[in-house]
């Protein structure tokens, strides 16, 4: 499976809110460590440096319009 940026920085805003209530819900060794270590991955994947200096921006509210409507034609 192929991840695109805007999908990677999704999924990177969903597992920083997540990650506190599976770890503590969880309580296995080094879990919090590694679901850290995942979000910076995607997070480090969904940079776009294209994005910065237009007039879509590299924001939270750009992406989530430009993969609805992705999404939208997709389907």
């Amino acid at each position: 499976m192929r991840l695109t940026k805007d999908e990677a920085k999704i999924l990177a805003a969903a597992l920083n809110d997540f990650k506190y209530r599976l770890s503590d819900e969880n309580n296995i060794n080094g879990l919090f460590d590694s679901l850290e270590t995942l979000e910076l991955k995607f997070l480090k994947f969904g940079k776009n440096k294209r994005r910065n200096g237009k007039t879509s921006q590299d924001d939270f509210l750009h992406l989530v319009k430009r993969f609805s409507s992705y999404m939208r034609k997709k389907s």
